[in-house]
């Protein structure tokens, strides 16, 4: 393989730059300074500094700052995404979203670059690439299905990314209220658009509506690898199906609900004869919560004996899960009250949890069993690992 200097000579070689530097040694510079807060700096030079730092996947690459684990976080009342380094709670980079600006209830997804925040449980929905800080604020049109009278209660957005084509995609469900004669009920419906590129014409497209009532907050719905996630409404498990113990889930390549519904992982309730029971209990209950732990699939169960459970999806098509890890969790008080989600898990095998109620970050060791604490990040909404580059969008993290 090419030393990594020589890569970079050879894509960097040909590009002019204005007489000012050889681009090849402004590329070696800018590499010394380690801070995205420092490069942000200088992307007002000029306009060859600036393609290079927004732009250029090599430089992006090479750059220290795509070896850092960032979750990005929403902050309240600010209209403000913090990108924070999991490992020492650094602020790396600030990127103001106006638009985002309310007072409660944010989703955050990201993928390659790019993040996606629903503000509010109505409010507007605004993707951003983070290497330009370019905004767009997606139409509100939402389609109702009964009457004219029909309105919405929630709306969620998600982020996603068809393996496929590449093509980014907001996935958008909406909890309505309608009214036929006598008659009050609740509905979904359920629509997509495509970002961008050819695709992406800024329209939504109408799609099918989910196969139960799913749940709208951030800790029960996530995306992994293309395929949308969610678990139901625990207020209300009902399902077209009759089963109230699965995960629903949407293909962005197909803009489809995958049938059928994705199983629960085996129990980690006891049964009277110390056995794992066959089937969880109830997975849409308030003790299980979704996640993304290292583009797997992990469903957080929180037990009754101070343990928190993380069991992974290891075959999406078949439906197999394995228990990998059980948390020790410091108190009851801890456990009821302060559900930790997990954000990733690191080289060595400590797994790095965000805990909202604490307003912290903190790392669990599964050899020692003991918590540390990494940092204090108050006034979040939600935080989620961030995909990609904080240089040049389109990079995959």
């Amino acid at each position: 393989m090419a030393p990594a200097c020589v890569t970079r000579r050879r894509s960097k070689r040909a590009r002019p730059n204005n007489g000012v530097l050889p681009t090849e040694m402004l590329f070696e510079i800018l590499l010394r300074l380690p801070t995205i807060k420092d490069l942000s700096r200088l992307r007002l030079v000029c306009r060859a500094w600036r393609d290079l730092l927004t732009s250029d996947p090599a430089f992006a690459r090479a750059h220290p700052s795509v070896r850092r684990l960032v979750a990005a976080g929403v902050c309240k009342l600010r209209g403000e995404i913090k990108f924070v380094d999991v490992l020492s709670g650094e602020v790396a980079k600030r990127m103001p979203v106006h638009e985002a600006r309310v007072r409660y209830g944010h989703n955050v997804t990201t993928q390659a670059g790019h993040v996606c925040v629903q503000a509010g449980s109505v409010g507007p929905c605004v993707v951003a690439a983070v290497a330009t800080g370019a905004a767009t604020v997606l139409p509100a049109g939402v389609p109702v299905k009964h009457s004219a009278g029909d309105r919405i209660v929630s709306s969620t957005s998600l982020l996603g990314r068809a393996p496929s084509t590449g093509d980014y995609k907001v996935l958008r469900t909406h909890l309505c209220f309608g009214v036929v004669g006598p008659t009050s009920f609740y509905y979904h419906t359920c629509d997509v658009t495509t970002l961008g590129g050819a695709r992406g014409d800024g329209r939504w497209r109408v799609r099918p509506d989910p196969p139960m009532r799913i749940s709208g907050d951030f800790e029960r719905r996530v995306v992994v690898n293309g395929i949308a996630y969610f678990l139901s409404d625990p207020y209300n498990c009902s399902t077209t199906d009759g089963s109230s113990r699965a995960i629903a889930s949407f293909d962005m390549a197909t803009e489809e609900w995958r049938p059928p519904m994705l199983p629960g992982p085996l129990s980690s309730l006891q049964s009277s004869s110390g056995n794992e029971m066959i089937e969880v209990g109830n997975i849409n209950g308030r003790d299980f919560m979704l996640a993304e732990v290292n583009c797997f699939l992990v469903t957080v169960h929180f037990k009754h004996q101070h343990l928190t459970d993380l069991w992974f999806l290891v075959d999406v098509d078949k439906g197999l899960w394995t228990k990998r890890y059980s948390v020790e969790t410091t108190t009851l008080e801890s456990r009821r009250f302060d559900k930790s989600l997990p954000l990733v898990i690191l080289d060595d095998g400590r797994i790095v949890f965000w805990k909202q109620q604490e307003n912290a970050l903190r790392v669990y060791d599964p050899e020692t069993r003991g918590w540390a604490d990494v940092a204090t990040v108050k006034d979040y909404f939600c935080i989620g690992m961030f995909k990609g580059s904080l240089l040049c969008s389109g990079i995959q993290g």
